[in-house]
């Protein structure tokens, strides 16, 4: 009944309110292209390609990037035709847990993660055949902002 009743708490304070939960490139977006999208803004220190994140089994990208501030981020990128990036996705939640949040949203077709742990904050989201997750040891929320609104202008959503 408490699941149930928070549930729909969150849909009516989300009604109310415009909420860009997980922007993605199109898909005819390169994976390389996606996780460059960023390097006008911030410094690209590193690209190389990775066989997945932490303990999950996924190919992809993960790009270094120093911010105008000094921050350091590690920005993963992943793209699967398959249910490889919700799978992964579920896997990173169920790593960090339900409970050690920012914010959990898991819908049908997009799910959002944020957590802080022990000076590490981790931020990922999926969508369609994207999966991305940005790692810091400061709140990348200005990151993952500039991200997805680089991303939402790729779709034409932004101008």
């Amino acid at each position: 009944m408490k699941k149930i009743f928070v549930a729909l708490l969150i849909l009516l304070l989300l009604g109310g309110c415009v909420v860009r939960i997980a922007e993605v490139p199109p898909r005819v977006y390169s994976l390389e292209s996606a996780v460059q999208v960023l390097a006008g803004k911030y410094t690209l220190l590193h690209l190389e390609s990775v066989s997945g994140y932490e303990d999950v089994e996924l190919k992809g990208i993960v790009a270094v990037y120093k911010g105008p501030d000094g921050r350091m981020y590690l920005f993963y990128g992943f793209k699967s035709f398959d249910e490889a990036p919700k799978k992964a996705w579920k896997s990173i939640v169920k790593k960090y847990g339900v409970w050690n949040l920012g914010v959990y949203i898991d819908l049908p077709s997009i799910g959002y993660y944020s957590v802080a742990r022990k000076n590490k904050y981790v931020v990922a989201w999926w969508r369609d055949v994207w999966l991305f997750v940005v790692e810091s040891n400061e709140n990348p929320k200005d990151f993952v902002k500039d991200a997805m609104d680089a991303f939402a202008r790729l779709g034409g959503m932004l101008r």
